[in-house]
């Protein structure tokens, strides 16, 4: 089973050094390295996705009898969330994903 060992790291990227079962050297590897706000970015956008995808579903509840209650209120809890959201995505303010 190939091994890697951490050759260099920076702000942007962790560079391995790959070796197989014999140690020889197989090549490289690289990760990118993310910060938080970063990782928050791509958390916020995957929530906003899976809001948009919930509220299809809802549109598509039909009508009658309609939504029940429970489902309107679900829905407007989603449509909060998914606000806040794309207001944390337009202002820039990814330092915490609390509220999506």
């Amino acid at each position: 089973m190939p091994t890697r060992r951490l050759i260099e790291t920076n702000k942007i990227v962790r560079r391995y050094e790959v070796r197989d079962d014999t140690n020889q050297k197989v090549g490289t590897d690289v990760e990118e390295v993310r910060t938080p706000n970063q990782l928050n970015e791509t958390t916020i956008r995957n929530r906003i996705a899976a809001l948009l995808t919930a509220s299809v579903a809802y549109l598509a509840v039909p009508n009658p009898p309609g939504p029940t209650a429970a489902q309107t209120t679900a829905q407007v809890q989603r449509n909060t969330r998914l606000t806040i959201a794309l207001a944390k995505l337009a202002l820039g303010q990814l330092d915490t994903t609390e509220g999506t």
